[in-house]
Order: structure tokens, then C-alpha cells, then sequence
């Protein structure tokens, strides 16, 4: 018997394409599609007439206890948002100046404890000491994707240069496999001098001030230099959170075939006009309507891979937007209302094709970071993570009843169409209509081999 089965919807399988079958799940896992699947008995039978069945989102872009330090809390509060908004599993970003060795394991077991989602770990490259770790990362941890910042930010993180990277993607390289390298592309000196241009400009500016400090330029610069750095070293290299018309378009014309590129929900919805203000701070600034568009061509036309969230949470008190652009902090929680803005923004207002969305938001990350076919599709033996989706449910985005521990949200008030309102985790109804019905620690920590 099974353990659970849904029946009349319409399968999104990558690469297949839309499928009126049934699913059935069993001990976690898919174990049967189409008229087997609707011929067994289950437990529990789920109708999902007039709705869309897709794999699991997958979000390879967070970041959790960045303001907070509580790594813990947010791994708790923020996986349970992500789950109540169609997201199974979450590619995290890991940063410090020290080993990672001490910290791994107990931050491995607190996943296990407390994350409602599966999660792997990115590991963020600033010494050589990392760099020469990277080794003991891959056997003992199972991680095997690591970040590099072209620029820093004074107090948050430092940058770091294309000497540095280049060390890194040849180590990468020189072990083999499918390993990863992931770069934040803006330029540190365009950067640097813009701010000091901005702060002395317009010191209390708004959101389409702070856009003036890391510009279309900025990312355009850098993203040349790391195809050059690909291409010099043959290394997979990964493009995070491009903000930019500019910077796409150098990605499409200079990339070479091992270089893949990563846009996240709030580029893809707000500009530099929003009326959130300063609630949407972040790096690289969101920027202009066109640059939002051109993203959206760059995601018609096959140039970007894969759509994160580029996640930080963080409440009204720490987020400090009434205190002036400079002294706002970076970021914001949008884990649970990413599936629908992308359904809202892209399926329903610009005709994405939904095929193409899961390709983007399931299958891609699942295959770069060496998850597929464990994630990112419906096929028998994948993982039963799978998310009923109506293309045509309305709802008003209302930031009180979000399961992030951040009190706001940058669409809070807005009536966005296209929800999920199941999510199905190894085969159990885990979140329904935006209720979590599961307790923390159900999530796994992912080890990748390379």
C-alpha cells in the first residue's frame, strides 16, 4: 500500500513536460507514475483536479543567523517558512574568516534538530588556510561548493582577489568531480568609490539612492573577469544573485559552457521605485524596471540557470530602516513568498511557461550542485518532495501570518495569483494553504559527493 498518492492533477516533469498521471509514495520516495500509481491503494489519497503537481522548489541561495547569530532559530523559523511556500530543500551559505572544521559538526546536527527543510552547505573562501581545507570539506562533510566575493562589504564581509579565486578554481579543478565555485560579482574599487559618492550625496537617500552604489557596471566588470577566471581554469563557476541588464548580458556573451548564472525572486519583482523604501535594501541593489526585464528576457532565453532568494531575515528593529540608507542593514525574508511571486510575476503576467519555472527553480540547482535526480524532478526513486501549485488562486500577501521570525514583508498588502497550497515532503503533507503541519526536524542534511 502506499503511503500516499494524488491523482487527477497535472504532473511538471523536466524535461517531459506536463502529465496527466497520478504520483504514488512510499517509504519517502516515488515509486510509481501514471495508471499503476492510480490503481493502488494508499493511506491517503490527494485529488488535485484543476492543479499543477511539481518537484519540490529548490532555493540554492540563503542565508541564515547572519544578523541574528542565532543559527539555530532561523534555521527553525525560516525552514518553515520556506516549506509553508513550496520550498523542500535549501542551498545555505556559510561564512567566516576561520576554519570551518570546529563548527561543522554541530552545525550539522542542528540542521537535523531543528530545519523542516533538507539543506547543503556552501562555504564561503576567504583564506588560504580554507582554501587548503577544502580537501577535508568534501571527504568528511559532503560539501562541495564554495564562494568567493569579488567585493566585500566594510564590517559584513571582505572581498577578496582574482589571484585568491583563481588559487581556489584551480584546487577545484585539480580534485575533480562535480565541484563548484560560486563568485559575487561587482567591482570592489567601482564600488568603493561609489559609495563614498552616494553617502556624501545624499546621505538619507531612499532605495533609488542606494542603487547608485553598486551599479550595472559594477556587476558587468566583474562578471567578465570570472568567465575569464572559468575559462582560464576550466572550473564550474556559479553567478550569484545577478541584479543587472548589463550583467546578464556580458554572463550570455563571454560565459564559456562551465559558467552558470543564478537571479533571485526580488530582482525578478521590485525596482529601485518600490514602494517598500528602504525595507529592500540589499547587495546589489535592486535597480532599475529595465534591469528587472532584461532578467526576465535573460530567463526566456536561457541565459540564467537557476532563481534563488539570496534570503537574510531580519525583523523591523535590526533591519533599522527609519535610521537613514547608510545605517540600514542589507536584506530581508522572502523564503515563503517566492514560489508565488515567481507563479504571479512570470507564469501569469509575462507567459514563462511553468515547465521552464521548475526547470529554473527545481531541476537546474538539483543538477548543478550534484542533487539530481535525488531532487529536482518527479520520476520513480526521486524524492517524494512535491508541491501541489494553483496557477489561479488570488491571495493578499499578509506579513503577519508568515512563519519567518521577520516582522515584514516587501509584499506585504499585495494580491499576488498563483500559490502553492500543498507541500508534500518524503511523502507526507507537511504544509497546507500556508499552515505548517509538521514539527521541526524533519529537514536531512544534504552530503554531495563530487
Amino acid at each position: 500500500m502506499l503511503d500516499l498518492k494524488i491523482v487527477n492533477g497535472t504532473l511538471v516533469i523536466p524535461g517531459t513536460g506536463l502529465v496527466c498521471e497520478g504520483v504514488g509514495c512510499k517509504d519517502g520516495k516515488i515509486v510509481s507514475i501514471g495508471p499503476e500509481a492510480d490503481r493502488e491503494d494508499a493511506v491517503r489519497t490527494l485529488d488535485a483536479a484543476g492543479k499543477y503537481v511539481i518537484p519540490g522548489v529548490i532555493d540554492p541561495h540563503v542565508h541564515l543567523g547572519i544578523f541574528t547569530g542565532d543559527f539555530g532559530a532561523e534555521t527553525e523559523s525560516e525552514t518553515r517558512a520556506a516549506l509553508a511556500g513550496g520550498i523542500t530543500t535549501v542551498g545555505v551559505f556559510m561564512g567566516g574568516g576561520e576554519s570551518y572544521l570546529p563548527a561543522l559538526p554541530g552545525l550539522l546536527d542542528t540542521v537535523e534538530a531543528k530545519a523542516s527543510t533538507d539543506v547543503f552547505f556552501h562555504l564561503s573562501m576567504f583564506t588560504p588556510e580554507q582554501l587548503a581545507e577544502i580537501p577535508q570539506y568534501i571527504e568528511d562533510f559532503g560539501i562541495t561548493s564554495f564562494k568567493f566575493y569579488m567585493c566585500g562589504v566594510t564590517g559584513v564581509f571582505p572581498n577578496v582577489e582574482d589571484d585568491f579565486i583563481k588559487q581556489g578554481l584551480q584546487k577545484l579543478v585539480d580534485l575533480g568531480g562535480h565541484l563548484t565555485g560560486c563568485v559575487h560579482c561587482e567591482n570592489q574599487d567601482m564600488f568603493n568609490a561609489d559609495f563614498a559618492k552616494v553617502a556624501e550625496a545624499t546621505p538619507d537617500g531612499g532605495l533609488r539612492d542606494w542603487a547608485g552604489v553598486g551599479t550595472a557596471e559594477s556587476e558587468e566588470d566583474a562578471v567578465l573577469r570570472a568567465c575569464r577566471l572559468a575559462a582560464d581554469t576550466g572550473a564550474r563557476f556559479y553567478l550569484v544573485h545577478m541584479s543587472s541588464g548589463k550583467g546578464v548580458k556580458a554572463a550570455a556573451a563571454n560565459r564559456p559552457g562551465n559558467v552558470f548564472v543564478e537571479t533571485t525572486s526580488p530582482y525578478l519583482s521590485l525596482d529601485k521605485d518600490d514602494p517598500s523604501g528602504l525595507l529592500a535594501k540589499m547587495l546589489p541593489p535592486i535597480k532599475d524596471a529595465e534591469d528587472r526585464e532584461a532578467l526576465w528576457e535573460a530567463v526566456k532565453n536561457g541565459t540564467i540557470n537557476t532563481i534563488g532568494t539570496d534570503n537574510v531575515s531580519l525583523n523591523r528593529a535590526i533591519k533599522g530602516a527609519e535610521n537613514g540608507m547608510l545605517n540600514t542593514m542589507p536584506g530581508y525574508a522572502v523564503l515563503q513568498t517566492h514560489l508565488p511571486v515567481l507563479l504571479h510575476e512570470g507564469v501569469n503576467a509575462r507567459g514563462v511557461s511553468l515547465e521552464r519555472l521548475v526547470e529554473l527553480t527545481s531541476k537546474n540547482p538539483a543538477e548543478i550542485y550534484g542533487l539530481y535526480p535525488q531532487k529536482g524532478t518527479i520520476a520513480v526513486g526521486s524524492d517524494a518532495d512535491l508541491v501541489v501549485v494553483d496557477l489561479d488562486k488570488e491571495q493578499v500577501v499578509d506579513e503577519t501570518k508568515l512563519h519567518s521570525f521577520s516582522d515584514f514583508s516587501l509584499y506585504n498588502g499585495r494580491t499576488l495569483k498563483g500559490w502553492p497550497v500543498m507541500t508534500i515532503k518524503a511523502g507526507q503533507v507537511v504544509a497546507e494553504d500556508g499552515q505548517v503541519l509538521s514539527e521541526p526536524g524533519i529537514g536531512h542534511f544534504l552530503r554531495r559527493s563530487k
